[in-house]
């Protein structure tokens, strides 16, 4: 097993074709994005397994686990080696590692509950998948004016960005992940390919964003592929006055009339509040990730 906090070129390259494989058999990613981004540099650490030669060549990589610098576990091993002992190996050293380690089972797949169950892991936190039509039968979406005071625009990453740092650890300050992104974790998003400004609409007070709703679109164009919900934050001074509804309505808007089929979005399975009003814009619940925990010992 190779453990290291920064992959070669050549391994790099190997996670990401099992991470397609993996993907594509499960229907479902093993990893999510911060563990995606991870692999290009950040604090984690990467546990990985390769194959004897001739198996699926010369040193092929077969499992990995991704230890984030929070305690985040998650991993896969590729599909034609499983139920060898490569799985339960990659686990028993992340949590050695970090023996209070949350650990992912992304799409709550049957066969990854049974074995983070018989590895002694209990479930601790629920996140689900909500999902929204944007064409077809679907009812319209309800674009709303700005709350008095406040004028809608697009995100403006000079006027904008460490404004948004702070509403977004504001409206997150009791998130595990989201509250404590920085403006390098924001900086490094706005790198990717799919980034877009003019995809993040704003709320603006006197010039000062305090509210936003960011969406995600990794393959633009395609008319069968939905858009992402990524962030919907506003600032403790403005919440409840009807800034996040104005701002996912005009978002909705917008993709609806780009042609996007649907949109996705993810919450905590113990927000009631959110559920609410996600149900009220139309969402239904699309799919899971469950995150377990070793239990403790007295």
């Amino acid at each position: 097993m190779i453990t290291t906090a920064a992959l070669p070129p050549t391994l790099r390259t190997a996670v990401r074709e099992l991470f397609a494989i993996v993907t594509e058999h499960d229907g479902v990613r093993p990893l999510d994005e911060a563990a995606e981004l991870a692999l290009d540099g950040g604090s984690a650490q990467h546990l990985l397994v390769e194959g004897p030669a001739g198996t699926e060549g010369p040193g092929a990589l077969i499992g990995y686990v991704s230890l984030l610098e929070d305690g985040t576990v998650q991993g896969m091993v590729h599909p034609q080696h499983r139920r060898r002992g490569h799985g339960t190996a990659l686990l028993r050293e992340a949590l050695a590692l970090r023996p209070d380690a949350g650990v992912w089972a992304h799409g709550a797949l049957d066969g990854s509950l049974a074995f983070l169950g018989a590895a002694g892991l209990q479930e601790t936190r629920r996140l689900l998948t909500l999902h929204r039509a944007l064409g077809g039968e679907q009812a319209p979406v309800a674009v709303g004016a700005a709350p008095e005071g406040l004028t809608l625009g697009t995100f403006d990453a000079g006027r904008d960005a460490e404004r948004w740092v702070e509403v977004n650890a504001a409206a997150f300050a009791e998130h595990p992940e989201q509250g404590s992104l920085t403006r390098e974790d924001l900086e490094q998003r706005m790198a990717q390919p799919w980034f877009d400004a003019e995809d993040m609409q704003v709320a603006l007070r006197d010039d000062v964003l305090v509210g936003f709703v960011w969406v995600k679109r990794e393959h633009r164009g395609a008319v069968d592929r939905d858009a992402e919900i990524y962030v919907v934050a506003t600032d403790p001074s403005v919440q409840g006055k009807g800034v996040a509804a104005a701002l996912m309505g005009a978002s909705l808007d917008r993709l609806r009339r780009d042609g996007v089929p649907g949109v996705e979005l993810y919450v905590e399975a113990d927000n009631a509040p959110a559920l609410r009003l996600y149900e009220a814009w139309g969402f239904t619940v699309a799919g899971r990730d469950v995150q377990l925990r070793a239990s403790e010992r007295g």
